[in-house]
């Protein structure tokens, strides 16, 4: 069993030097987003309806923003220590790019409530539309 895991070590070790002797584009700037969730595409409807600010339970107030850039939607969320970008992982839910943050919308059509857990502190709110 150990065999195997050196052996897979050895393979990703070898993948991610090989990635990086690469040569990369003419002098394009490469982006990189690390996310243990897999992105899911969100539909239109979904980007619209859960934006807006939602007063939690303990106290603090979430701002849920999106930007549009091209046919680009990219979602943010704020809960008042600046926007981190939102990715969809399916079925109402979202994490954030960087940070330990999940979002989880309960509603129909439009959220009732969002479930939000940011780190080990979890909290509820209803919309505040």
């Amino acid at each position: 069993m150990r065999i195997k895991h050196i052996a897979l070590f050895a393979a990703t070790a070898a993948i991610s030097i090989s990635a990086m002797a690469a040569p990369q584009g003419a002098g394009k700037p490469v982006v990189e987003v690390r996310s243990a969730h897999q992105q899911v595409q969100m539909p239109p409807f979904a980007f619209d309806r859960v934006q807006g600010e939602y007063a939690l339970e303990d106290g603090r107030t979430l701002q849920v923003a999106g930007k549009l850039d091209g046919g680009k939607r990219t979602l943010y969320a704020d809960l008042g220590d600046g926007p981190v970008e939102l990715i969809h992982i399916g079925s109402k839910r979202f994490v954030a790019v960087g940070k330990d943050l999940s979002l989880r919308f309960q509603g129909d059509k439009i959220p009732e409530t969002v479930f939000v857990r940011d780190g080990d502190n979890r909290a509820v709110a209803a919309a505040q539309r």
